[in-house]
């Protein structure tokens, strides 16, 4: 009987053992598709978040070359300026000497210094002394006004070149706002991602993509095929009062010194917001790059102080200080 008890409960262990391993190869089975597609998902994003990367270095690159352009221009301005007064006084003097000599030579040397010829021959000399600088007034007005006209065709070159470099900065625009519309999608929450959907819906924009996508990286399209995508305003995370470990940095209190007067929640009339007067795109892309995507679609200026301070702190980080015009 007790054999036959053992040889029964070790049936039983043994049914249980195989009850038991069958459920666990179940479970792990079942969740392999989702771990596969969170995997998935996951590189997905990655692969969307290095494209945005890619397309941001070009477009923070043509941004440096407008304002490189824009400083040429205010400078090539500001010397037409000093040239064209300097011109206006060399005709000045030209005029004058012009006068007189006109009025020396009709009203003859005999009658305006008498018959004395050492005072005529002095008097002679001068004329010609005054002459020969009226000349040198005429031919250093000639110089300026060729120079002037020089700069006034470099200065046209300079805004031909600008034109086409503001085109290019709206087509890289345009392309990254279409990318991180595609990746709010991605990464926002199932609420969040009907309200993204209604208003793409209801702008007409059907550039963003699907939501799950591939791991393919996105290739910037031309601008004539993009549509010009403003990604719907989101809730701003909450920052349980931290404070930015950059807070204080040097750089940070300058720069935000100086574009906002540190007011975090200032919003210019150019489309300009927060402390460090973010464009709704570069604070996106600083978001993306940073690995911050809870914070792609907000406006910088309803995000937190911390928040701010880290996006501004990430960017500079990234680009230096040339998005904001290479100060501080």
């Amino acid at each position: 009987m007790k054999h036959r008890i053992a040889i029964a409960l070790s049936r039983t262990t043994t049914l249980s053992r195989a009850t038991a391993l069958g459920c666990v190869l179940a479970l792990a089975l079942a969740g392999v598709p989702a771990v596969a597609a969170a995997q998935g998902s996951s590189t997905s994003t990655s692969s969307l978040r290095a494209a945005i990367d890619v397309t941001a270095e070009q477009w923070f690159a043509a941004q440096a070359r407008a304002d490189s352009l824009d400083r040429r221009i205010e400078l090539l301005t500001k010397t037409l300026a000093d040239e064209e007064e300097r011109v206006a006084r060399i005709q000045e003097i030209a005029d004058k000497r012009a006068i007189q000599i006109y009025e020396d030579s009709t009203q003859g040397l005999g009658s305006m210094f008498g018959d004395d010829p050492l005072e005529l021959g002095r008097r002679a000399a001068l004329v010609g002394q005054a002459n020969a600088e009226s000349q040198k007034a005429i031919d250093a007005l000639s110089s300026a006004v060729a120079d002037l006209t020089a700069r006034r065709d470099a200065l046209a070159g300079a805004r031909d070149d600008l034109t086409q470099t503001l085109d290019d900065l709206e087509s890289r625009r345009q392309t990254l706002d279409a990318q991180l519309v595609k990746l709010q999608l991605r990464s926002a929450s199932p609420a969040d991602r009907t309200l993204l959907t209604a208003e793409i819906e209801r702008a007409g924009i059907a550039a963003a993509g699907d939501v799950t996508g591939s791991a393919t990286p996105v290739v910037p399209a031309p601008a004539s095929e993009v549509a010009t995508i403003a990604p719907a305003p989101l809730a701003a995370p909450s920052s349980s009062g931290r404070v930015s470990s950059h807070h204080n940095d040097p750089f940070l209190v300058c720069t935000r010194g100086h574009e906002s007067a540190g007011d975090y929640t200032v919003v210019s009339s150019s489309g300009y917001y927060g402390a460090y007067q973010f464009a709704p795109t570069t604070w996106d892309v600083v978001a993306s790059h940073a690995g911050r995507l809870d914070l792609v679609g907000v406006l910088p200026s309803v995000a937190s102080p911390y928040d701010q301070d880290e996006m501004a702190w990430a960017l500079y980080q990234w680009q230096g200080n040339e998005p904001w015009g290479g100060r501080c």
